[in-house]
């Protein structure tokens, strides 16, 4: 069941029009999350875009929401379980039932891959023990794990433990990474350790989920260069929605190292984050429409301006036809090793 704020306005569905001639045929979704309000307590309080696409958020229930934007189009996913706080304290066994989900989804889905949940205090044993599916392809790390009750500002090493890039270096595993810290990319200590680590874990595929967190354009397009040689560092482009970081990450490290992703069920949100001073802001629906001087004034959901942000990208880069399905299809099998 679709919930009313979710479902597609004719705004929407302009949108989508416009983007099934830049869409190709077969989508692959390097991020979006599953989940359930039993695992993610936190996650689905409060009414949130989690609770609003449903108590369980499945590969069937993506379809059912993100699916609209692709018509017939094939689409498979890198299904990440959903980060929760509660997830820090192993007596609620949440995060293992956060694996046995996955385990579900990824028997009921056999074209997709998944990743699990890690936490900060974890060792190579715990993480071995955890991969107990062959399309469990990588680790999902998250700042709430960290114990630092300020957790936004954490650095990457109190939430990322180095047994996650061993135990990836030595399966060819994934790591995606949602960086924290006001600067995000142009935070130094961030940098150094991205680069550091994956120099010294090269069979480790790190990926830097959001853009490289470039909800602030700016962090991105001033130091993604320095990226550019450390060729185990990848970027999806989920959730953001601004051209500028897209842009400057395919022009500087090259579009074979970079994924669409949706973020769902971040996708369903109505509205848009944007730029701001040296900051960002997320503009929501209710917020947008006091601003707006329309009484009929609709914002588009989340996910179609990510996509549209992604093709604006790909139109100033004059991207072939060929470029564009590698990031939203191509790329993601082969970093895999699928095949169709």
């Amino acid at each position: 069941m679709i919930a009313n704020n979710i479902e597609l306005t004719p705004e929407d569905l302009k949108a989508i029009a416009l983007l099934d001639g830049f869409l190709p045929e077969k989508i692959f979704d390097m991020h979006m999350h599953i989940g359930s309000r039993d695992i993610c307590p936190n996650m689905w309080a409060n009414n949130s875009v989690f609770a609003q696409c449903g108590e369980e958020n499945t590969m069937d229930s993506y379809l059912a929401h993100n699916g609209r934007f692709f018509g017939n189009r094939k689409i498979r996913a890198n299904m990440i379980v959903c980060p929760d706080k509660s997830m820090c304290d192993p007596s609620y066994g949440h995060r293992d039932a956060g694996t046995q989900l996955l385990v579900r989804e990824l028997e009921k889905h056999p074209e997709c891959v998944g990743e699990i949940m890690i936490s900060a205090k974890d060792t190579c044993e715990d993480l071995e023990a955890m991969l107990v599916h062959p399309r469990i392809k990588g680790f999902k790390c998250y700042h709430v794990t960290s114990g630092n009750p300020n957790s936004f500002q954490c650095y990457i090493h109190e939430f990322l433990p180095e047994a996650a890039w061993q135990v990836a270096d030595k399966h060819g595993l994934c790591i995606t990474l949602h960086m924290v810290r006001d600067l995000a990319l142009a935070d130094p200590e961030n940098m150094a350790y991205i680069c550091k680590m994956a120099d010294k874990y090269p069979n480790a595929k790190f990926i830097l989920a959001h853009a490289g967190r470039g909800f602030a354009a700016w962090t991105v397009m001033e130091t993604v260069e320095q990226l550019a040689p450390h060729k185990n560092v990848y970027f999806d482009l989920s959730a953001v929605c601004e051209s500028g970081p897209f842009f400057e990450i395919i022009r500087k490290c090259g579009h074979k190292r970079v994924f669409w992703g949706s973020d769902y069920p971040v996708s369903m949100f109505r509205g848009k984050c944007i730029s701001i001073g040296p900051s960002f802001l997320w503009l929501y629906k209710q917020q947008l429409e006091q601003c707006a001087s329309k009484t009929n004034f609709s914002a588009f959901l989340v996910g179609i301006e990510n996509l549209l942000a992604v093709r604006s990208a790909c139109k100033m880069l004059d991207l072939s036809k060929q470029q564009v399905e590698d990031i939203f299809y191509n790329n993601a099998m082969e970093l895999f090793g699928l095949k169709d």
